[in-house]
């Protein structure tokens, strides 16, 4: 059994959990501490975080840090989350923290806060099978909602909508000397929602909408506590939020959420809520009541052995990936030839490249999307594809790892840059990753340079200083070959390994 510490830094609030690792008993929470902050109405008012909210939430960080080494918490982690960003001091914040508090500091992109969510959520026992029934996942944030549509259990995309709980506040206060600002927020939201369902959900009817967030779990506390499987019928869900906007402060709000100081703040997650239910057709609502927090100890608890994940995380990256580029026309079979000589080469070339399973994941991603951007332009298809990649969310994937594959795409038929060109927006060791995945890239691609799979039952061996290529042809692959020998000089450069075909005419 491990203690491990978990400090999540929110828009409005700290989070301590300090919980208890185990086969056993997997995750036990046992305790908790929340302290309201003021950051993202410092950022949304002067466009940084003060000096005073800093210092604030410095000794808030002393505290919890001290309270989780009390329960014997070997590591204690601090994750901010990614309403930071947005502050002009947002590096320099960040170095005071880890130079004042002395702990690891992690600040958060989108991605990964989102994805430290969908872990938590991901670790209910009843979410495999909500999935199959087809479900609608909605992670309520401050700035944002993202929308993640699951059909037969499989990823089919993730999207984000711009509007969130504060920037729906913001729309209160700005609105409500409006007679009839009520009525209108529920058509600003609609407007927002009716997008994606227009998009995604005209012919699908999913069974379940999960809501997803730090505020959501209000209605787990009231409603759905005594219910099985923290489920609900939407339409009683429904009828629950509106009876709470009629509540007064004090019945709604539980002091569990105490760090949502406004009435305005309040009444914007209820409208939020109520609106989602609404709109997205489903028939049930489950309520997970767990948020980034939770997500931070089991991604420690995968990462560290001392637990295993119920849930593939990476065959969501594939399946998003596979929508993808599907959505945008790809030709599957090249793909999925591509996808085949691609690994067998990366497995092959485990003593020469020196990646491991993560840049494998990585690589298959890679061939998935690599020509999705022909769909809007023939002639500049990698940097439409590169395009395509940066603006879609792939849930399991990081921006930088997503930013990796846009840019190994990018450079499929352009000459790479050299390593000064591109510092700016990645080191050294991701620009090398990137090189290798294109050079195995670039040699797949050529295999396949008439996209009719020519090419069968490939074999991948390192032979006297070769990576040989056994395949056997039903016809002439002379034009892959006067392709491959150009694409094989880049791939020498990179392993020092030249690869050859050995061709089997049946």
């Amino acid at each position: 059994m491990k203690v491990f510490g978990s400090i999540y830094v929110g828009s409005y609030e700290v989070i301590l959990k300090v919980f208890e690792i185990s086969t056993e008993k997997k995750l036990k929470e046992i305790d908790e501490l929340r302290a309201s902050i003021s950051i993202i109405s410092d950022i949304s008012a002067t466009g940084s975080v003060s000096l005073k909210t800093t210092d604030r939430l410095c000794n808030i960080l002393l505290d919890m840090k001290k309270t989780a080494k009390m329960y014997g918490a070997e590591v204690v982690k601090v994750f901010i989350g990614n309403a930071v960003s947005g502050a002009s001091n947002a590096l320099f914040f960040s170095e005071q923290l880890r130079l004042r508090v002395k702990a690891p500091i992690v600040r958060l992109s989108n991605s990964e806060q989102r994805f430290l969510g969908y872990e938590a959520v991901a670790s209910e026992d009843s979410f495999a099978d909500m999935i199959k029934k087809d479900a609608v996942l909605v992670d309520v944030g401050g700035a944002s909602l993202q929308i993640t549509l699951f059909v037969k259990g499989k990823i089919v995309t993730t999207q984000h909508v711009m509007l969130g709980a504060y920037s729906l506040r913001q729309i209160l206060d700005m609105l409500k000397n409006l007679p009839d600002h009520r009525n209108q927020i529920p058509v600003l939201i609609d407007k927002e929602l009716d997008a994606f369902i227009k998009a995604y959900l005209q012919d699908i009817k999913p069974t379940y909408l999960i809501l997803l967030g730090n505020a959501s779990y209000f209605n787990v506390n009231t409603k759905a506590r005594s219910l099985p499987d923290k489920c609900v019928k939407t339409d009683e869900f429904i009828d629950f939020v509106k009876k709470l906007r009629k509540k007064s402060e004090s019945v709604v709000w539980q002091d569990d959420v105490s760090a949502l100081e406004t009435d305005a703040q309040r009444e914007a997650y209820l409208i939020l809520h109520h609106e989602i239910a609404e709109r997205i057709p489903s028939k049930y609502i489950f309520i997970p009541g767990v948020s980034v927090s939770e997500g931070i100890a089991y991604d420690y608890a995968y990462k560290n052995g001392l637990l295993k994940a119920p849930h593939d995380f990476e065959e969501d990256v594939l399946s998003a990936s596979w929508s993808l580029s599907e959505r945008y026309g790809s030709y599957r079979p090249h793909l999925e030839a591509l996808l085949d000589y691609s690994v067998q080469i990366f497995d092959a070339l485990k003593k020469y490249h020196g990646m491991g399973k993560r840049e494998r994941l990585l690589m298959k991603t890679v061939c998935i999307l690599h020509d999705c951007g022909k769909y809007i332009s023939l002639s500049e298809q990698a940097q439409c594809s590169n395009t395509i990649i940066m603006n879609s969310e792939i849930l399991g994937l990081s921006h930088n790892e997503r930013q990796l594959v846009a840019m190994t795409v990018s450079y499929n038929r352009k000459e790479l840059e050299p390593y000064e060109a591109l510092a700016d927006i990645m080191d050294e060791e991701e620009y090398c990753t990137m090189v290798k995945l294109l050079a195995i890239l670039r040699v797949a691609n050529a295999m396949d340079r008439t996209h009719k799979q020519k090419m069968k039952s490939l074999k991948a061996v390192v032979r006297d200083g070769q990576l040989v290529l056994e395949s056997q042809a039903d016809s002439s692959i002379s034009l892959e070959k006067s392709m491959f020998r150009e694409k094989a000089d880049f791939f020498e450069q990179v392993f020092s390994v030249r690869p050859v075909i050995k061709e089997k005419r049946i």
